[in-house]
């Protein structure tokens, strides 16, 4: 016959009892588990929102979502149009441990005419179809931390026969969990030099007209606008270029390093860590130039950094492309693209992610070091910097990935 014995529970421990006591004190005070949220990462808060609907209410709220946008670039998404129906996307990591990539085409809708990033906005990526003309496209936008996008509305103009000449996104999640689309829309097919602005608004929703129609340039980059400091900013390729202030809905000029004469040789203008950048780089054999940088009041630009390539056309020798002796006194020119300049906390940590042919490499500012991020798989060249076919990408290809809570 089998003997039983009973196991008398042992009580618990003083330190087993201040353990669960704090636990619990900890749980039924939102100000101390507010404040312990607050220091994890992204990823982690994503999935404790399903811990329980109290801490989905918390970790969702409004005044809790702005101090998790931080405007670190975690990795670019590089456009590769090797596929006739979606867009496919490389993923350059930036930061100093592995991670996957987002997504490798966007398929967060079934759209028949594939899907395409137009531009990165501190977290939030403004859309559009893919395959179609300017006057049936659909604009979206997506968080591609959260997965979650919004289908915007037609634009006003869309269905009078107008179209857009560019579209932008503005959002800064330090001033509000809401963000505004900017079109620029032609104002009379008979008058190429005026133009419309429409805004949408995720608060307040349809598409409006904003203020009289306006006259600019043609040669005006209204397709690659850059959100900073309150404004989308449009490069020309001479003269002054232009900037749209989102609150006070005013267009202003902005001027440019060049004289007004001189036609403009950009291979950069973006945004990083509330930052404006430009780079002009004259003459394909030329691997010294400045990165500007734009004064906080928009009344000039100062050189930031200086920039010296030589040693890298030394380390990656396929950077060079021989003119043949056609020109006897320059034999060369050199092949790279400026994907990303990164303004990191510090000087000392700021880069620029350079693309070379069939790969990406980090470039240092404060030592002139660098090394190499990426390998591309071999495609067909799209495009060509001085008409050299061995580079596929410019600045306007590459969209920054910047984790983010932030709602569409």
């Amino acid at each position: 016959m089998l003997s039983t014995k009973k196991i008398k529970a042992s009580p618990q421990s003083p330190t087993q009892l201040v353990s669960s006591s704090s636990a619990d004190m900890i749980a039924c005070n939102d100000d101390i588990l507010t404040l312990i949220l607050h220091r994890l990462p992204l990823k982690s808060l994503l999935k404790f929102k399903t811990v329980s609907k109290h801490w989905f209410c918390l970790i969702t709220h409004p005044t809790f979502r702005p101090h998790h946008n931080s405007r670190a670039i975690s990795g670019l998404f590089v456009c590769r149009l090797s596929d006739i129906t979606n867009p496919k996307y490389d993923f350059l990591n930036l930061t100093p441990h592995s991670s996957r990539a987002p997504f490798k085409s966007l398929t967060f809708i079934d759209d028949p005419s594939g899907i395409k990033i137009l531009q990165s906005c501190n977290g939030l990526l403004l859309c559009c179809s893919f395959r179609s003309n300017r006057l049936d496209t659909t604009y979206y936008t997506y968080n591609p931390t959260t997965k979650h996008y919004t289908v915007l509305p037609p634009p006003r103009h869309s269905s009078s026969g107008y179209y857009s000449f560019g579209v932008s996104l503005a959002f800064d999640p330090s001033k509000s969990p809401h963000y505004k689309v900017i079109c620029i829309r032609n104002y009379d097919p008979e008058l190429l030099d005026h133009y419309q602005v429409e805004i949408y608004s995720s608060k307040t929703g349809p598409w409006r007209p904003s203020g009289r129609p306006f006259v600019a340039p043609s040669n005006v980059q209204f397709e690659n606008g850059v959100f900073w400091n309150g404004a989308i900013h449009w490069v020309s390729d001479w003269g002054d270029s232009l900037c749209f202030d989102v609150e006070e809905e005013q267009m202003r000029d902005i001027p440019m390093p060049s004289g007004d004469g001189d036609v403009r040789l950009y291979r950069y203008f973006g945004e990083s860590g509330d930052h404006l950048h430009l780079v002009e780089v004259y003459g394909s054999d030329n691997l010294q130039f400045d990165v500007y940088e734009m004064e906080r009041d928009r009344s000039g630009w100062f050189v930031k950094y200086q920039v010296d390539l030589n040693p890298v056309a030394a380390a990656f020798p396929e950077m060079v492309r021989d003119r043949g002796y056609a020109d006897p006194i320059d034999l060369h020119s050199y092949a790279f693209s400026i994907l990303c300049v990164v303004h990191e906390e510090t000087d000392e940590g700021s880069f620029m992610v350079l693309h070379l042919p069939n790969k990406a490499i980090r470039y240092n500012f404060k030592d002139n070091s660098f090394r190499k991020l990426h390998d591309f798989a071999p495609l067909r060249s799209r495009v060509g910097v001085g008409g050299d076919s061995s580079l596929e990408f410019e600045y306007f290809d590459a969209y920054q990935f910047i984790e983010s809570f932030a709602c569409v």
